[in-house]
């Protein structure tokens, strides 16, 4: 779901239970909530702010759910953020301008009508679709049946959209938290230390230039052994902002689900997907996906010259399907490699960098080779001399550091829960390190593309020659 928002803009007359418009009586009592009255605390504003914020954005449900508006719009769709903006900066829905929602905008007139000139003209245009000078808001703006409380808490948050004061979690005015979920001990303990390093490494850059609009990254780290339900609830009383370069298994995690459901981005994910995320989705990837290295062998193999035309699969897609008219062989994950090889001419084999050490220990002389990488080879040269930590996991954490660094920077001083996410679909080609260039869009959540590397051909048993960790 993107953000979204509705207010003075235009849709359907809001109605009660019963639906009657909300009239007379009911908005007396609606409108007497915005009437001047004692100073409210600060904290209480705060939290009334708070809940205005998530009915705005979409993190909380009216009261009537789907019943809010006339036309029962799904509770995602019946945010305010839907239609103008994440940051109440307005734009276009369904191809009609959708205008702003924040304060300076809608004390000023616009396009020669009057302003709204308090909050009670700005809660008729809500309930009654009652806009400027009187004028009726277009159909497209829903009329919402909103409850006293609700009602109290938009308008709270309306006064901040947009502002200074309009932080997500884990963004004060001076700092950014982030998190991420790697492995600290067990057998994959190296690999979770190289990652810390390089995000550490890309943070202290940029916090050394001052930090990102005037603001220090902070990260924090948690053990991926206890799982991303533990991290968050670790996190629960001092939020992160969003996770980067996290490691884990998501077929045991099912962490997506869980980051939807905490309003949660995951930039620059290591995690090893069969399909790029979606859009929709709350993460993005760094590395290729499983399917499209598949895809990549696939097309390798199709010119192999001559004798048998073998791949050694790494995920759990439906290879049958990607080989269609190739004729190629697809071995399983587990596959004795060496016994199935006996039963075949020589000829072209192909696999992924996951499968690459068990496949070059036990692949027989006369095979050609081909790998595919799920990023650039840079990732993993030889480090120059003076530069152990420059392993593949350290490059890889300093990259998804420095990815999440520009996407800050093209953000802005305003952010909110996806503005990373959105950030990436209109981010260009970028360089992160020299030979690591990532590419995202709006249909494309996975940074780096597959790379075949020909390794020519084998002599019997050959060693290893790429390994995994750190």
């Amino acid at each position: 779901m993107r953000h979204a928002r509705s207010l003075p803009s235009a849709k359907p007359a809001a109605r009660s239970a019963k639906g009657h418009p909300v009239t007379g009586l009911a908005f007396v009592l609606l409108s007497a909530l915005v009437v001047p009255g004692p100073v409210v605390a600060a904290d209480d504003d705060a939290a009334l702010a708070a809940r205005g914020r998530a009915l705005y954005q979409g993190h909380a449900a009216f009261a009537r759910g789907s019943g809010v508006t006339a036309l029962r719009l799904p509770v995602a769709m019946a945010a305010c953020a839907r239609c103008h903006g994440a940051t109440g900066a307005g734009g276009r829905e369904g191809g009609q301008p959708v205008p702003p929602l924040r304060a300076a905008a809608l004390r000023q007139p616009r396009e020669g009508r009057p302003a709204l000139a308090d909050d009670a003209a700005v809660l008729r245009a809500v309930t009654q679709g009652q806009g400027r000078g009187g004028a009726a808001l277009a159909p497209a703006m829903p009329r919402y049946a909103l409850q006293p409380g609700e009602a109290q808490a938009l308008l709270a948050y309306l006064h901040r959209v947009g502002t200074e004061q309009d932080r997500p979690p884990g963004v004060t005015d001076g700092a950014i938290r982030l998190g991420s979920v790697v492995p600290l001990g067990g057998p994959a303990a190296a690999t979770g230390a190289a990652l810390v390093a390089g995000l550490r490494a890309g943070f202290a850059e940029v916090n050394a230039r001052g930090g990102v609009h005037g603001r220090r990254i902070d990260l924090q780290v948690q053990d991926a052994r206890a799982g991303v339900r533990q991290a968050l609830a670790a996190w629960q009383d001092e939020p992160v902002f969003a996770l980067v370069g996290g490691l884990w298994n998501e077929a045991q995690e099912g962490a997506d689900a869980l980051l939807a459901q905490a309003h949660l981005s995951h930039i620059a994910t290591l995690v090893v997907r069969e399909q790029s995320p979606r859009a929709a989705d709350w993460s993005a990837d760094l590395l290729a996906p499983v399917a499209l290295q598949r895809d990549a062998l696939v097309r390798a193999l199709a010119s192999c010259p001559a004798g048998a035309r073998v791949a050694v699969a790494h995920g759990d897609g439906a290879t049958a399907s990607a080989s269609a008219g190739t004729q190629v062989r697809w071995l399983a994950p587990q596959s004795d490699v060496r016994a199935a090889l006996r039963q075949e001419q020589a000829g072209c084999i192909g696999y992924t960098l996951a499968r690459a050490p068990a496949v070059q220990a036990a692949l027989p002389a006369g095979w050609t080779q081909t790998l595919v990488l799920p990023m650039p080879a840079a990732v993993l040269e030889p480090a120059p001399a003076g530069e152990r930590a420059a392993t593949p996991w350290y490059r890889l954490g300093l990259a998804a550091a420095r990815l999440t660094t520009e996407l800050l920077s093209r953000a802005g001083r305003a952010l909110y829960e996806r503005a990373l996410l959105d950030a990436l679909d209109r981010m260009p080609e970028q360089e992160l390190s020299p030979g690591l260039l990532v590419h995202y869009g709006r249909q494309r959540r996975h940074g780096f593309s597959p790379l075949l590397v020909p390794l020519g051909v084998s002599a019997d048993a050959a060693p290893s020659a790429f390994r995994q960790g750190g």
